[in-house]
């Protein structure tokens, strides 16, 4: 049991990309996406260390969700914010104090697994934050505003980036405090990590780890599910 690794699942979203409903209140192998990494994690960290960050609109329908599939469950429930790095900042808030690495997960990822986590975890040790990722391997091309292919991209170093990533929270909480203000839209706290100057290394995932983001989503992942 990682005992000063901390975990922040980010459910704060609004599934405008999925469409009708909240995509993190379907079922994967008979749990909410929103709860399910949470409840698999908990077999490498403390219960209490777990950090569900939701909306404010959700946060009493996935605690009771939670109290009624997980009775007496620790996990820790707080409100996001407007954008994703405000969710986050406010689940680094609540992490216990005795935390010295967090992760930080996408709910809509149901199939990470421990052993990435803590493949992360272990690299994060080393150089103080690390990522799950997969190199391109698609041809990439830029184009211009009329859709003109004006050229074709070197995907030599180009990464496919994942969660869960890892980073010491104090150096993590440091970023996030040097990118207040710098009118910039994170799309991961690798990236946060990055305009801090803390350098962040790739963990080659060689696994399927997919994003739930449009409804033909759901039907992917219920075809792996038949396959496992």
């Amino acid at each position: 049991m990682k005992k000063n690794l901390g975990i922040i699942i980010a459910a704060a979203g609004f599934s405008r990309r999925y469409g009708a409903g909240n995509k993190l209140l379907l079922e994967f192998r008979g749990v909410p996406l929103f709860l399910y990494s949470a409840k698999e994690f908990r077999r490498v960290c403390p219960e209490e260390n777990i950090v569900i960050v939701c909306s404010e609109d959700a946060v009493h329908e996935f605690k009771d969700i939670a109290m009624k599939l997980l009775p007496e469950n620790r996990f820790n429930f707080v409100v996001g914010g407007e954008q994703r790095s405000d969710s986050v900042k406010n689940g680094l808030k609540a992490l216990p104090e005795s935390v010295e690495f967090a992760a930080v997960h996408d709910a809509a990822r149901p199939l990470a697994t421990c052993e990435l986590l803590l493949k992360c975890l272990e690299a994060a040790r080393s150089h103080g934050g690390a990522i799950p990722a997969k190199p391109v391997t698609d041809t990439l091309k830029r184009t211009d505003d009329t859709g003109k292919i004006i050229e074709t991209v070197c995907r030599g170093d180009l990464w496919r980036v994942e969660t869960p990533q890892v980073f010491d929270v104090e150096k993590l909480c440091t970023a996030y405090n040097k990118a207040e203000g710098a009118n910039i839209e994170f799309t991961d706290d690798a990236a946060v990590m990055e305009y801090a100057g803390y350098p962040v290394y790739v963990v080659n995932d060689l696994a399927n780890n997919m994003k739930v983001t449009f409804s033909a989503d759901i039907r992917a992942l219920d075809s792996i599910e038949k396959d496992l």
